[in-house]
């Protein structure tokens, strides 16, 4: 049943005991148990989570695609191949991926997580160099799982250059570069459990000569190595048992080690799949033969080339001076469909001329063919497995991936067996949730622990569900038969929404899809939708009437007026306009600064005081043209005393001045937890711990903050007198209290 993710050896024959529930006698079977070898190495490189265009397929309809934000400098530190990428949106540091390789990490041996995701790009050294989830280890139930891990971490302090190769900066102190990898669901001795502080030395590894210093550089300076904090350069290897039918199931594998949090939150996870034999039911075996084109990393779309017999179709002169190479792919499968077929179309011939890969004659002047992408035939069994986490300054993704477009799309046939495997793991609870369908989660059989622990998990032990509650840590495991049964749409032909159905993580991006085929078909477009109409500016607030509203947008390349004259106790707005990036207003004086603005948001501030402000984005620089100076300025404010004041600034109502009162977010609460102000004043909160939290108003509905990642602030002015208590949406044993007076 071990599919072709694990490579076996040493096979030995074992005696399985399983129970017949049904005349209480114990079955004795001849199984072949074995013990597996893998190689995985942690590497840090940068991530997209938005390689794909468009974006969002949800609000994609009309959108212009733009250029990638960055580049980035990938290297395979085995290989040594190195090229400059192109990157739409980045997390904010490096990720850690666990990457998979041959026997004693002589060469990557990437696969997809799933192949038959229509958005996972090429994992390899051509590609992302690694996924998130990590390598994936599959066995089944009696097998022994060797984990030869090496740690290969070469995070630096600064972000390197985009010319230059991560690590070339100073490195990040060794204890924040020690790694581990701890299991859940399998078993094993405490030395092998991965988990700092606790884990013991392991007197069968002795720390060699060649890694001696590095251990030393984490505190280890006894002969044998522990596996809980491996060090930089370092390797440990890990061995974990699949014992009994107990073991059954998907589960997660991560780093436990001294900076575990910080690590995880980084990619550094994979996942595990304990297979039983035994579950005719329930389980899958993923052969060669069920992949596409029988490839861990190839796409679920195949390339046919078609004929242009049917007429002549000839170029212009004018085509011929703008024709560029294809993309490499397209070669590709011009050199694969050759070999195969022993014809084809000819590799030197194929150009791009505007959307369509087109071989042309020997003499450059006609078409002979045209590559249609279509889709393949999908497999008959299918293991689809996804991880429901946060990225740091991205938020919520699936696989590392967010939006429609981007997070997976999953591509199945109307008879295929779809085995799920959903793993949970960050600060957020999530759900999980596909349109049209429905599931049981089943369990072990018995009264007896013995029973219970040796019996299959094919007895029902949910109701019919088409949601499941998915927390931290947790994992599931659930089959969905296609090609029957009533849990099912009928017919089951069409794409269906596949997301967490937590409001906030679906408008945030945690939302992939189920694209259910036949195979053959053409591979065009998949629907896109707009989205919703930006909302109107906010009312003013109860103690300010007549309060004139000002906007300025923010496109991506500046602010829109960027010079604006109000008056005293005027209300100034900021909306994001621009549909791919983040944007911030902030005072050069620092009198006023909002909190990061993703595309739509809006934030605004009042102007009490006459005089001019100075502002721009803190993540880009925007200017706009002043015609009669013919030069360019920074955006401004410039605040004229009220009409009728005689020049004198009036306070705001109903206080004589506003005051800012900070709060600070630590991993013991609120600080201060009850804070007392005057109506018309701000609360700032700023996060100080080292994981995520939110300020949020106790009736859910008043007013709160968006997730605030380590280091970020968020502010709200407080226009009525009253007692309002809030809290931390992501730990609710966290509250405070903000008192205002008159």
């Amino acid at each position: 049943m071990v599919s072709l993710h694990s490579r076996v050896n040493a096979p030995n024959q074992s005696i399985a005991v399983e129970y017949d529930l049904s005349s209480g006698r114990e079955q004795s079977t001849i199984r072949s148990m074995a013990t597996i070898d893998i190689w995985i190495q942690l590497e840090n490189h940068p991530w997209d989570v938005c390689p794909n265009w468009p974006v969002d397929r949800s609000e994609a309809e009309g959108a212009v695609p733009v250029g990638p934000l960055k580049q980035v400098f990938m290297r395979s530190p085995v290989t040594g191949k190195s090229r400059l990428a192109t990157v739409r949106t980045p997390i904010a540091k490096d990720a850690l991926l666990l990457r998979r390789y041959t026997a004693e990490w002589k060469a990557p041996d990437d696969r997809k997580v799933n192949p038959w995701d229509l958005n996972e790009i090429d994992p390899t050294d051509t590609g992302t160099m690694g996924t998130i989830p990590g390598a994936i280890i599959e066995c089944n139930v009696g097998d022994t799982l060797q984990i030869h891990f090496r740690n290969l971490d070469t995070r630096t302090k600064n972000i390197p250059a985009p010319w230059e190769a991560a690590g070339s900066g100073e490195l990040l102190p060794a204890a924040a570069r020690a790694h581990s990898l701890h299991a859940h669901g399998l078993t094993f001795p405490s030395k092998y459990d991965g988990a700092y502080p606790l884990s013991p030395p392991d007197p069968e590894q002795l720390i060699t000569t060649q890694e001696r210093n590095q251990w030393i550089a984490i505190g280890v300076t006894g002969r044998y190595k522990q596996g809980d904090r491996v060090p930089a350069g370092g390797t440990f290897t890990y061995t974990w048992e699949a014992r009994g039918p107990a073991s059954a199931g998907v589960w997660s594998y991560h780093d436990h080690s001294i900076c575990d949090m910080e690590n995880v939150g980084l990619g550094a996870i994979g996942m595990i799949v304990v297979h039983n034999p035994v579950d005719k039911e329930n389980e899958v075996q993923i052969t060669a033969d069920r992949l596409p084109g029988g490839s861990w990393i190839a796409s679920p779309l195949d390339d046919v080339w078609v004929p242009a017999e049917a007429i002549k179709i000839g170029l212009l002169q004018s085509q011929l001076a703008s024709l560029v190479y294809p993309s490499e792919s397209a070669h590709r499968s011009a050199k694969t469909r050759a070999r195969r077929d022993k014809k084809g179309p000819a590799a030197d011939h194929i150009i791009r001329l505007s959307e369509f890969d087109v071989e042309l004659d020997k003499n450059y002047k006609f078409w002979n063919s045209i590559r249609v992408p279509v889709y393949r035939k999908p497999a008959d069994q299918a293991l689809f497995l996804l991880l429901f986490h946060e990225l740091p300054g991205v938020g919520a993704c699936i696989n590392g991936r967010k939006y429609l477009g981007n997070a997976p799309t999953l591509v199945a046939g109307p008879k295929t067996r779809m085995r799920f495997g959903i793993l949970g793991m960050g600060e957020m609870f999530h759900t999980f949730h596909i349109h049209g369908h429905r599931w049981v989660i089943t369990g072990p059989s018995g009264k007896t622990p013995s029973t219970i622990e040796q019996s299959s998990q094919i007895e029902a032990a949910s109701q019919f569900q088409d949601t499941t509650l998915l927390g931290p840590g947790s994992s599931f495991a659930f089959t969905i038969e296609e090609g029957k049964g009533l849990m099912r749409p009928d017919p089951p032909l069409g794409e269906w929404h596949m997301h967490c159905h937590v409001p906030m993580h679906m408008m945030e991006g945690m939302v992939g899809s189920l694209l259910v085929i036949n195979g053959g078909e053409a591979a065009t477009p998949l629907p896109v939708g707009r989205g919703c109409p930006l909302r109107v500016a906010e009312p003013a607030p109860p103690y300010q009437p007549q309060v004139k509203t000002w906007r300025i947008r923010i496109t991506p390349t500046s602010f829109d007026p960027g010079e604006l004259e109000i008056e005293e106790g005027d209300f100034v707005e900021w909306i994001n306009t621009d549909r791919e990036g983040v944007h911030s207003v902030r005072a050069k004086n620092g009198d006023f600064e909002s909190n990061p603005l993703d595309p739509g948001k809006i934030w605004g501030c009042f102007f009490f005081k006459a005089g001019t402000y100075d502002y721009n984005c803190k993540f880009h620089k925007h200017e706009w043209w002043y015609d009669r100076g013919g030069y360019n300025l920074t955006p401004y404010i410039r605040v004229k005393p009220k009409s009728g004041s005689g020049g004198s600034s009036p306070a705001p109502p109903p206080s004589a001045a506003t005051t800012t009162h900070d709060v600070a977010i630590t991993s013991t609460g609120f600080s201060p937890s009850s804070v007392t102000i005057k109506a018309g004043d701000t609360v700032r909160w700023t996060n100080q711990d080292t994981t995520t939290h939110d300020a949020m108003a106790d009736d859910h509905a008043s007013w709160g903050s968006p997730n605030l990642p380590p280091g970020k602030v968020w502010s709200h002015i407080f226009a009525q007198s009253g007692t309002f208590g809030y809290h931390c949406h992501i730990h609710p044993e966290m509250t405070g209290t903000i008192h205002v007076n008159p």
